[in-house]
């Protein structure tokens, strides 16, 4: 019962999508059955028009279906489309010309006397090469129709990809203008900060170990927009020991693990990543649980190297840059990397915030070792 419900819709559907060819065989038909008629003087049965245009209408969809055959690999393609016509020639002619003999004989179809057998066939030969011709022409014009329908997507794809690529530079500038606004040029600032360090180490040598922290990581800021685009991964390494000892002064006992393999001496990687990971444990993290301590793992395996992050999520969360330091990372990392860099983050099943990214090795840039300079002190 479904079956035959959906069988109006199907059939309307399918009338609809051709209802070009259907109005185009509908008025070549009327109007050749009527001007025929009006030159013999005599008009036909319907029964014997409807078996004739079946069969040319047959001959005409069959032609372009051989053409596409033949032409779908040119290899002999010169030598096939003439042998399909003239056997299509053939087989047309001599079928016509006995169902003719078969309707006259066993019907009434065709009540006008027959003419000479050679009149007839060349009748017939005419008559197939002209529906063959027109066949040929819808099939060059379906041709052209479905080639300039490429052209058009792949235009519309490439002109996609430009929109993309300008809407990932955009973000790129984006993003680089919000890490220029953030760093404040310190060289006006590290001669003081050297003279409160003197002041101070006289007095409170542990409180002196701030100047030398901050020291160091602003001069690694303003260091980070010259070294072309990318830093040592050590370095930056160094300045998260810093972050994290900066935090244990000012802030007391916070429990966190940085953790680096020793192979990265000659990685260098798109700056302020790894600190910018730092900066929203410290914003968004509860990093004061012992029993559950904030960890940050660096290293390389099976060709890529893996910056893994782990820590609860404080029970108030802090509205203040709320995942733009996240999407931050992940723009730069895919208009530096592209399909080579891969990041993921979310919450896991025991609650804790976890950040995973992957980088292939050779997609990064490498520079032969260097000795590490500055005040670099590492976290207790």
């Amino acid at each position: 019962m479904d079956r035959l419900k959906q069988t109006p819709n199907t059939v309307y559907r399918w009338v609809y999508s051709h209802r070009v060819h259907l109005i185009a065989w509908a008025s070549f038909i009327f109007w050749e059955s009527i001007i025929v008629g009006l030159i013999s003087g005599v008009f036909g049965k319907l029964g014997n028009y409807v078996i004739h245009y079946i069969i040319n209408i047959c001959l005409f969809y069959f032609h372009v279906w051989l053409l596409e055959k033949a032409t779908r690999s040119s290899r002999h393609a010169i030598f096939k489309i003439p042998l399909s016509v003239i056997l299509e020639l053939a087989l047309y002619v001599g079928f016509v010309f006995y169902l003719d003999v078969f309707l006259r004989k066993y019907t009434n179809f065709i009540s006008v006397a027959p003419p000479p057998a050679e009149t007839r066939l060349l009748t017939l030969l005419w008559r197939s090469s002209f529906f063959l011709l027109f066949s040929t022409g819808y099939y060059f014009l379906k041709q052209f129709i479905s080639e300039r329908t490429e052209r058009y997507r792949i235009e519309k794809q490439r002109f996609q990809m430009l929109l993309e690529k300008e809407k990932t530079e955009k973000e790129l500038a984006m993003s680089k203008n919000a890490f220029m606004k953030a760093q404040i040029n310190p060289h006006l600032l590290f001669n003081t900060f050297e003279f409160v360090h003197q002041k101070l180490n006289t007095y409170a040598p542990e409180d002196a170990k701030v100047m030398l922290y901050l020291s160091d990581m602003m001069r690694f800021a303003a260091n980070t927009q010259h070294n072309e685009g990318f830093v040592h991964l050590t370095e930056e390494i160094s300045q998260c020991e810093n972050l994290i000892a900066l935090h244990q002064i000012t802030q007391g006992a916070i429990y966190i693990e940085l953790a680096s393999a020793p192979d990265l001496d000659e990685i260098k990687l798109i700056p302020l990543v790894l600190l910018t990971i730092l900066e929203n444990m410290f914003k968004h993290g509860n990093l004061h649980d012992i029993e559950n301590k904030a960890t940050i793992a660096v290293y390389t395996f099976d060709g890529k190297l893996h910056i893994e992050s782990r820590n609860l999520p404080r029970l108030i969360k802090s509205k203040v840059g709320f995942g733009s330091g996240m999407d931050n990372i992940r723009n730069r990392l895919k208009y530096a990397y592209h399909q080579n860099a891969e990041m993921v983050a979310g919450i896991d099943e025991d609650g804790f915030y976890t950040l995973n990214i992957s980088i292939s090795l050779n997609a990064l840039s490498k520079a032969p070792k260097t000795e590490k300079t500055g005040h670099t002190i590492p976290a207790d």
